[in-house]
C-alpha cells in the first residue's frame, strides 16, 4: 500500500492550482492526510523591491512587501473552499525565494510523501506542455509529484 500522509499543495491561483486543490483535498479525505497549501512569492518580487529601496526612491517598500505577504495569506486561505475542509488538517505556507528550488525544500522540511502541482501557472506560456516551476519540481523532488492538467476526464467525482 502506497503510504501518503502529508500532501504539498503549490498553488499560485490559477485555473490549474485549482484543479490542484481540488485533487489535494480529495486524496486527503481518502488517506486522512494532513495537507500542506504552498504560495510562493517569486524572489523576482523582492529583488525588485530590495533594489528600489537601496536605490533611494521613496516608498516604505518594506511595508509594502509586508502587506503583499499578508494579503497573499489571506487569498489563499480563501482559494481553499471552506465547506471542503471539514475533517482535513490543513496548513498554509507562504515562502518567499525561486519557487521550485523553495518547493523542494518545503517538501524535505516537512517530509512530503506528494507534491500536487498544476501543470501551468499563471506565466506559462499558452504552447507549453507543462509549466517550467511544474517541470523543474517533478525532476528535483524527493517524493512523487503528480501534476493536474487542465481536466477533461477527471477520476474524482465533483459534488
Amino acid at each position: 500500500m502506497v503510504r501518503i500522509q502529508k500532501i504539498l499543495v503549490l498553488v499560485d491561483f490559477s485555473q490549474n492550482s485549482e484543479n490542484a486543490v481540488h485533487y489535494g483535498l480529495e486524496i486527503a479525505h481518502d488517506r486522512n492526510a494532513r495537507v500542506y497549501f504552498l504560495h510562493m512569492i517569486n524572489q523576482r518580487i523582492i529583488d525588485a523591491v530590495q533594489e528600489l529601496s537601496s536605490k533611494g526612491y521613496k516608498g516604505d517598500f518594506i511595508q509594502a512587501l509586508k502587506k503583499l505577504v499578508q494579503d497573499r495569506e489571506n487569498d489563499l486561505m480563501e482559494f481553499v473552499p471552506q465547506d471542503r475542509r471539514e475533517g482535513i488538517d490543513i496548513e498554509f505556507l507562504i515562502r518567499k525565494g525561486e519557487p521550485a528550488e523553495e518547493v523542494v525544500n518545503v517538501a524535505k522540511e516537512f517530509s512530503i510523501d506528494l507534491i500536487i502541482v498544476g501543470s501551468q501557472g499563471h506565466t506559462a506560456l499558452a504552447s507549453s506542455t507543462i509549466g517550467s516551476v511544474a517541470q523543474n519540481v517533478v525532476n528535483q523532488a524527493p517524493c512523487p509529484v503528480l501534476v493536474v492538467r487542465p481536466i477533461v476526464h477527471d477520476f474524482i467525482e465533483q459534488e
